[in-house]
């Protein structure tokens, strides 16, 4: 039994020594973070993920700070705290809900001075850990999806962060496993002013170097160029209920139980956990030099090494510490993983190699020095950088592609409403649904339940006039303004979806009811979010699609016949009546009657038309066409049509009208531009609106106008010949109403 007195007197110096002797591996401020910093930039998921995130590389800003910091960020926070690093251990010989730290001592202390009381967990389950651990890979998801769904700049902001920051404190637990202390139960680090009694209880050896602080002082002359390593084999992982996502085959996939580990080398492209590989490969300072550098491990053994082959002639000419000259002896690992200096055998131990005398027992025999930390961390670093790069890029490996749906067009809306009333006072059309075609094409992983919603990303015209008559937007000022976001209603996925996106583009339909899209924007991208079970990843996984949408197109459709087209010029019915050498050109039989349809004669009034339009993506459409928009729109009127597209050209409409003067249905089908509106490669681009039928006030000054990016109109001529184009002069035409007819859409 342990005398309480003895205990309180740890608990005392506690406050002194806790934050130094508890393992920080790697040292918290420089190669964790090195190791984060580079795993970063050789993330390819990671990179391609930016451009979905609204950010354009590592250096950008996120909630005022550089995204490569909040990954640094998260390298120094995981050891924030005097005991979180108890987590941080995995011994791969032990089943898992018993593989982390076991040190009693530590554990009390952590309980009882800093009130520290949850368990203590292996690093590959705190790693997951949803309670306790609010920078889990659990949490990372949370704060991913919040970052993706929220529609408030700064809240979007804040959990992008966090998403950066807690995937680096998941990396730092990574990086952990290729510690060979962390993979083998050591402690390790205690000042050297820790009482000789701590010394009985702890099992920990002070004023030797370690693997730590050896990768500390050396840092800037790491390699950490990752090893190539791809996230398939997190497909081979081990599910355990403690730790059920697929991350832990980075750790740990049972494979190594203690037998000859020599058919697993991860530089041989056959992957096996982190921990599994350094701890059969690797010593550490105390299970070397306290237990015995043989004796608590099956591996590295004698066996794995050319032990029985060395002799004196071996002896390697070192700089010692005091600046003399040393020589040594050093064991090499022929077995697995080779390496030349693996522990090295002291010139004054050397002789009980002639003597023959050899036994396990002899520890003191072999030690680890500068040689053995340089071998090991040109090995281990690579791995850990590696390891982490799989990590990011299976975490940010979800991705699905977007595309236009049966109707062409991913929204359309009337322009003669404008309900939305924006933050400057504006007034502006809206969109409240968006159809697009959605499917999974994350790498050979299915979609399996789950929600999925769209995120609508755009900058907000200060100035936006319905009508477009202060187009375009000024691009200088457009640079200034910050995003806003539109976020649709959550739809639960069902097995038929599933099994459909899983395969082909699949149709849905996005209600942005409660927080609509308003028309006077720029710079418009539309995000899918799936949020679900996605391969072997429970729940939580998140898969995003990004398009990058035209901004909203605005079309005007009118009814001309208020006036008819003559040989070249615009009149008025009463006008034609008027004049007899205008009338003889429409009334043929020259009776003063006018139109006389059954006799050919063309009609020259006032009259109502129904128009539809419908759009499609091919030319000519592959299938019958479907109106989107339906009106009665009577003589002299406009309609105005706000569409949703995905590319700025080779787009087609189709106007279709009909009346009941001539008692049949026409068409005509048209080419049209999408509008673009955005910043491109550092340059604003936009789209010339045009103005049709525009004409001066009463005051012949204040122009009254009609813009838009495409107009077409249904106008009655004389000759309707092939030869001939009925034209429409602006100048010639009456004034008309400017406000747009109201329309019925066909959508969604």
């Amino acid at each position: 039994m342990i005398d309480t007195k003895f205990i309180k007197f740890i608990i005392l110096i506690s406050s002194i020594f806790l934050s130094i002797f508890i393992a920080e591996a790697y040292d918290n401020i420089y190669v964790h973070q090195m190791i984060n910093g580079n795993a970063a930039q050789q993330s390819g998921n990671l990179q391609s993920t930016f451009k979905s995130l609204g950010v354009k590389d590592i250096f950008d800003y996120v909630n005022g700070q550089q995204i490569w910091k909040w990954f640094y960020e998260g390298a120094r926070l995981e050891d924030e705290t005097h005991c979180r690093s108890r987590n941080h251990f995995h011994d791969p010989l032990k089943t898992w809900e018993n593989a982390g730290l076991n040190n009693s001592i530590l554990n009390t202390i952590c309980s009882t001075y800093y009130q520290e009381s949850y368990s203590v967990d292996s690093s590959i389950i705190w790693a997951q850990k949803p309670t306790n651990n609010l920078y889990s890979w659990v949490k990372a998801r949370e704060y991913y999806y919040n970052a993706l769904t929220n529609n408030d700049k700064d809240l979007r902001e804040e959990n992008l962060a966090k998403t950066f920051r807690s995937v680096g404190q998941v990396m730092h637990l990574v990086a952990d496993s290729s510690v060979p202390e962390h993979v083998r139960n050591d402690v390790h680090i205690l000042p050297q002013e820790t009482p000789k009694e701590w010394l009985a209880f702890s099992g920990i050896t002070v004023g030797t170097p370690t693997y730590e602080t050896w990768t500390k002082e050396h840092y800037d002359r790491l390699n950490y160029s990752g090893i190539n390593n791809n996230q398939s084999f997190l497909n081979e992982a081990v599910y355990n209920t403690s730790a059920p996502i697929p991350i832990t085959a980075l750790w740990d996939q049972d494979k190594y139980q203690g037998s000859q580990p020599s058919n697993w080398i991860p530089y041989s492209g056959q992957m096996v956990g982190l921990s599994e590989y350094t701890n059969a490969n690797y010593f550490s300072k105390d299970t070397t030099l306290y237990s015995g550098i043989f004796n608590t491990y099956p591996h590295p053994s004698l066996n794995d090494t050319n032990f029985s082959d060395i002799k004196l002639s071996d002896l390697e000419t070192i700089d010692a510490e005091d600046g003399a000259i040393d020589r040594r002896i050093y064991i090499s690992k022929i077995i697995g993983e080779p390496i030349k200096h693996l522990a090295a055998i002291s010139y004054l131990h050397s002789d009980l190699l002639n003597l023959n005398i050899y036994t396990t027992t002899n520890y003191r025999l072999f030690f680890l020095d500068d040689k053995c930390f340089e071998e090991y961390a040109s090995h281990l670093v690579p791995m850990a950088v590696g390891y982490n790069t799989a990590l990011l890029d299976y975490f940010f490996r979800g991705t699905l592609e977007i595309s236009a749906p049966d109707s062409y067009v991913y929204s359309i809306t009337d322009g003669s409403q404008t309900p939305y009333s924006d933050s400057y006072g504006n007034l502006h059309q809206q969109f409240s649904h968006i159809k697009a075609k959605v499917k999974n094409t994350t790498q050979n992983e299915y979609i399996q339940s789950g929600i999925i919603q769209a995120v609508a990303r755009y900058k907000v015209v200060s100035n936006y006039m319905p009508d477009l008559s202060n187009y375009p937007p000024d691009g200088t000022v457009m640079y200034d303004i910050p995003y806003s976001y539109s976020v649709s209603l959550p739809k639960t996925l069902i097995s038929e979806e599933m099994a459909s996106m899983n395969a082909y583009p699949t149709e849905f339909t996005f209600d942005f009811t409660n927080n609509p899209i308003p028309a006077g924007i720029t710079d418009f991208y539309l995000y899918v979010i799936f949020k679900g079970t996605l391969g072997n990843e429970p729940d939580n996984a998140i898969a995003v699609g990004m398009k990058d949408l035209m901004e909203p197109t605005h079309q005007v459709f009118w009814n001309l016949t208020d006036m008819f087209s003559l040989y070249y010029h615009l009149y008025t019915s009463e006008q034609i009546k008027a004049d007899s050498n205008l009338a003889s050109l429409v009334d043929y039989d020259h009776d003063e009657v006018f139109n006389e349809i059954d006799i050919g004669e063309p009609y020259i009034e006032p009259h109502d038309k129904t128009l539809k339009v419908a759009y499609f993506g091919t030319y000519p459409p592959q299938q019958d066409v479907t109106p989107l928009a339906n009106v009665q729109l009577p003589s002299g009127r406009h309609i105005r049509l706000l569409l949703l597209l995905d590319r700025q050209e080779n787009n087609y409409l189709r106007l279709m009208w009909s009346d009941n003067v001539y008692n049949k249905e026409s068409y005509y089908d048209f080419s049209f531009s999408g509008a673009l509106s955005q910043e491109v490669d550092g340059i604003f681009k936009y789209t010339f609106a045009t103005s049709f039928r525009s004409w001066l006030d009463s005051d012949g000054i204040t122009k009254i106008p009609f813009w838009q990016h495409f107009s077409q109109g249904v106008l009655n001529c004389e000759p309707l010949t092939a030869d001939h184009e009925c034209t429409y002069l602006q100048e010639e035409s009456i004034p008309a109403d400017p406000t747009p007819h109201q329309v019925e859409i066909s959508f969604p």
